[in-house]
């Protein structure tokens, strides 16, 4: 074997084992690939101007710059792995090449080290290929735990919006209505029909309606911003936010609560760290007896226990909301029973703009409670999913 051969041999061998270090970028992530089992369509409108309920999974697991970077350190990290590979094959082929070369000239000891070193390279070579396989496991599980998170905060956020958007739309109607009693109330002043103190009412109330819608779009835009960078955008992005479907409350009837409880503690990441970590050394001698792990399983029992706690509440939360919810339907239903006949009574000229007025005004209060309502049907639903699967907190 040729010195130049050799060294060059020897040199490719070397940066395979310097490839093996795994190195984790800290250098922000700007882009997203679409996955390979997802669909041009669902892609296509993952990037529109619209971001909807049923997308923030989605969004987060391709956008969110967190993950993305997450995603992006492990890839850089298998890229070391395939050069492994590259540099192993080719190392086999040299072998190979040796090998032929060596027999050619007779030199049968030289022969079989070339053989054998080409066996050990082509090991080699297979070990790294199922590393490699391996890497979308390692996103999976390094993800999985982030992914949820910010679902589950994005979700949390687009409700919030969302409650917002009720309150917004019932404040621009009471506006809109005060306005207009403020109008009213102030011609028939002029012709002694109303007193000052219900002009001044009267103002003093769309005043207030005013000033509450301001700092109502302040706090829904604040919202927004953390709702846009959550899932990837920049904070001032032209983007709408979708509405939240209405709640399905069927959904409560094929709970099994008595499954849900023993399976949240296995998926919970307190409970799980917990159980993972390292005892106390209480003696503080750097050794660990059985009494500093019976001390940490009486810890994961209590949290167990906490979390049972936690998981009875929220179940009864979710019941108290749909009792809520039916409470509001019916009480939204009758108001547009009445508006509707107020309406046709203001038409036919039994009912006074003022009374009209009133009754509209009562009529948007029981569609906002209604839809209120709803929204915190789907929240008490959400904390329960999100308890089961993980994220539930320990009761005090």
């Amino acid at each position: 074997m040729g010195n130049r051969k050799r060294g060059a041999f020897s040199r490719r061998i070397t940066a395979g084992y310097l490839g093996l270090v795994l190195l984790f970028s800290a250098v922000p992530v700007w882009g997203a690939e679409k996955p390979g089992d997802m669909d041009e369509e669902t892609w296509i409108r993952l990037q529109d101007n619209v971001l909807e309920y049923g997308e923030l999974e989605n969004r987060v697991a391709n956008f969110n710059p967190t993950i993305l970077q997450i995603i992006k350190s492990i890839n850089e990290g298998y890229d070391s792995v395939q050069d492994n590979i590259i540099n192993y094959q080719e190392a086999a082929n040299d072998f190979q090449r040796l090998y032929e070369e060596a027999m050619d000239e007779g030199d049968i000891m030289s022969a079989y080290m070339y053989q054998l070193n080409r066996k050990i390279s082509l090991q080699m070579s297979s070990n790294f290929i199922r590393s490699e396989k391996k890497k979308n496991t390692t996103i999976e599980r390094s993800t999985r735990q982030y992914r949820k998170m910010f679902t589950s905060g994005c979700q949390q956020l687009m409700l919030a919006y969302n409650k917002m958007a009720v309150n917004k739309a019932t404040l621009e109607k009471q506006v809109e209505l005060y306005g207009a009693m403020v109008s009213m109330s102030g011609t028939q002043g002029a012709i002694g029909m109303n007193t000052q103190t219900d002009i001044l009412s009267a103002q003093a109330k769309m005043h207030q309606a005013q000033t509450s819608l301001v700092s109502l779009e302040d706090q829904m835009a604040s919202i927004k911003s953390n709702l846009l960078l959550m899932t990837g955008w920049d904070y001032d992005s032209d983007v709408t936010i979708g509405a939240i479907p209405p709640a399905d409350v069927s959904l409560l009837d094929t709970i099994d609560f008595e499954a849900d409880k023993a399976i949240a503690p296995k998926n919970n990441y307190t409970i799980i760290g917990m159980r993972n970590a390292a005892p106390k050394d209480a003696d503080g001698d750097g050794k660990y007896q059985n009494k500093d792990y019976t001390a940490r399983e009486r810890g994961v029992e209590q949290a167990t226990q906490q979390l049972s706690i936690t998981m009875d509440g929220l179940y009864l939360t979710m019941l108290e909301k749909k009792a809520s919810l039916q409470a509001a339907q019916t009480a939204y239903e009758a108001a547009t029973l009445k508006w509707e006949g107020a309406g046709r009574k203001y038409q036919l000229g039994m009912l006074g703009n003022a009374e009209y007025l009133g009754e509209e005004i009562a009529y948007c209060a029981a569609k906002a409670a209604y839809e209120s309502a709803d929204l915190d049907m789907t929240q008490a639903m959400l904390n329960y999913y999100w308890g089961v699967n993980g994220l539930g907190e320990l009761a005090e």
